[in-house]
């Protein structure tokens, strides 16, 4: 969380800052999870499991793009931050867990690629100039 004297345009930056960084993110794991699975063929429990980690992601960016519409400092800025928060721990407590699946399912090979694969789509996308809309693209699909 911010300290309560973070000036105003400071929290928009932040904010602003945090919504692309997670558009770069969740765009980037889909990409990379979107391979593994035409690779891989992991079981149904897994695929339900990439999927949940998407549907979590879009919800914490439309959480993050509903914050940036609000009166900062408001009440219900404060609230809906708060919920942001709430979401963006639950889910890394999940993606832990997904890491650990993915190991007992993917080759030990293929699993350092993940990690070369992402970082490259991260760059990638980093280039181009709207990883936002990209991930608003997402969501449509």
């Amino acid at each position: 969380m911010l300290a309560p004297e973070t000036p105003p345009r400071e929290v928009s930056n932040l904010l602003d800052i945090f919504r692309m960084c997670l558009a770069v993110h969740l765009i980037a794991e889909s990409r990379v999870f979107e391979m593994v699975v035409s690779i891989v063929r992991p079981p149904q429990a897994l695929r339900l499991q990439i999927a949940q980690l998407r549907s979590e992601h879009i919800a914490q960016q439309r959480t993050a793009e509903l914050l940036a519409t609000l009166p900062l400092g408001s009440e219900n800025w404060s609230t809906v931050a708060l919920e942001l928060r709430v979401l963006l721990l639950d889910h890394a407590k999940r993606e832990d867990y997904l890491r650990s699946t993915l190991d007992d399912h993917v080759p030990s090979g293929l699993g350092r690629g993940i990690a070369a694969q992402y970082a490259t789509e991260r760059m990638q996308l980093l280039g181009t100039t709207s990883p936002l809309q990209l991930a608003r693209s997402l969501r449509v699909a």
